[in-house]
């Protein structure tokens, strides 16, 4: 059979056009490093890989947001712990006011410190992180924290106002996304267990409202060796509670510790429990029934028919209105309180104030906790981008070993093509394709 000339030469240009593109390709996939520039090269490969370029985008995302949240939380730690060591120094500074050899001028000098204390601490509170007013809840606009007129303001409230917290202005959480799966609840609103909080409602955090009713003895009324009565009221159920105080008749000085016990144990008996129990330092009686039905201590002259000396109304101090529940509030009232020279009040405020160092310790561990996931989540993402690096590699890059090797070959295929020519194309079209 004859093959015309024009056949021939159309055969092997295709050939060696085929041949050509595919030498520049390998040369392309191993000057750029990827197996294929655009998808229509290889589609089942470049779906996979935009699949997990979204997921490498969305990690880096997640760890953005992770190492925001991180630096959110430990300035909001550190804030706390300063927060926490401020109430620390005001408690000291309470215990010398109340129970030193202080005259008013020296007693004012304290007061001024605690009152700069609780300006510091408004100052801590009101701290801006990632453009954030991270214990503002979600007002970002204006300070959170205030101080007019020896009042404490949480969003222009008064923090006395509200025992609940969540009934101020701005109380909600603002959230970030983490890669655990934020979803949104019926309410629409992000479901807290799927997001991480990277803002904080303050009022929460130093407290809120006012103290229930505060009842205390009075240690420095109290005589050795009299006999004293009171009546005790759990809800609706009233005792009266009779206890000699330690000591004889006419000892000038009162061993208060071993009053304290006196009173506890005399209560113990009463009531069968340890149902409410009285303060070593401030004689501030603390209300341990379950549920917190309201607790009353009335001083009563004994009635009946006594062993010893009549029995002697008990020396009883209660604050109606109750001490504010908020750090810096009380730390304030404190302060008032060693101005106006009342160091009996003073040394009440000290208790209260440590009374609500377990919310501000509960704060720093809970804080604590947050970090240490912000961790283990950093620690995840980073495994899960290397993962997916690698595939990416897989599915995107090429092996420069393999590469080099069908260039080589492809070199010689076309060599020798070029050689074959020689003798089948006629010598003018030849010189022309060379």
């Amino acid at each position: 059979m004859r093959i015309a000339g024009n056949t021939v030469l159309r055969r092997y240009m295709h050939n060696l056009e085929r041949n050509m593109g595919n030498k520049n390709k390998a040369e392309n996939q191993l000057y750029s490093a990827r197996y294929f520039n655009r998808a229509s090269e290889n589609p089942i490969k470049a779906a996979r890989a935009l699949r997990v370029r979204k997921a490498i985008n969305d990690l880096d995302t997640y760890q953005d947001n992770l190492r925001t949240a991180n630096a959110i939380y430990e300035n909001a730690e550190s804030s706390v712990m300063k927060v926490s060591s401020i109430m620390q120094s005001v408690y000291e500074h309470l215990i010398k006011g109340a129970h030193g050899s202080y005259n008013e001028d020296d007693a004012e000098i304290i007061a001024d410190s605690i009152d700069r204390f609780a300006e510091e601490m408004v100052q801590l509170m009101n701290i801006i992180v990632a453009d954030r007013r991270i214990f503002g809840g979600v007002n970002n606009s204006s300070l959170a924290f205030k101080i007019e007129n020896g009042n404490a303001y949480y969003h222009g409230i008064p923090l006395n106002q509200y025992q609940n917290p969540e009934l101020f202005p701005y109380n909600g959480i603002s959230y970030t996304d983490i890669g655990i799966g934020m979803t949104l609840n019926s309410s629409g609103r992000i479901d807290p267990q799927s997001a991480l909080p990277i803002t904080f409602n303050g009022a929460e955090i130093l407290g809120c409202g006012l103290d229930s009713k505060k009842i205390t003895f009075d240690l420095d009324t109290y005589e050795p060796g009299r006999d004293y009565s009171i009546n005790v009221s759990i809800g609706k159920e009233m005792q009266t509670v009779k206890f000699t105080a330690p000591g004889a008749i006419g000892d000038l000085v009162m061993d208060k510790d071993a009053l304290v016990d006196t009173i506890n144990d005399a209560l113990f008996k009463t009531f069968n429990n340890r149902y409410i129990t009285v303060g070593k330092e401030s004689g501030l009686v603390t209300n341990n029934v379950a549920g917190k039905p309201e607790v009353s201590v009335i001083s009563t002259p004994y009635n009946g028919n006594p062993t010893h000396d009549t029995y002697l109304p008990a020396g009883i101090t209660s604050i109606p209105n109750g001490f504010s529940a908020n750090v810096i509030q009380l730390v304030m009232d404190s302060a008032q309180a060693l101005k106006d020279d009342d160091r009996f009040l003073a040394a009440q405020y000290a208790d209260a104030l440590f009374a609500l160092q377990t919310n501000v310790s509960l704060t720093i561990a809970k804080i604590g906790n947050t970090e240490e996931f912000i961790e283990f989540n950093l620690d995840r993402t980073t495994n899960n981008r290397m993962t997916l690096l690698e595939q990416q590699k897989d599915l995107e890059a090429s092996k420069p070993e393999e590469q080099i090797t069908m260039i080589k070959v492809l070199e010689s295929i076309f060599s020798a093509q070029l050689q074959m020519g020689a003798q089948i194309v006629p010598m003018s079209i030849f010189n022309f394709i060379r």
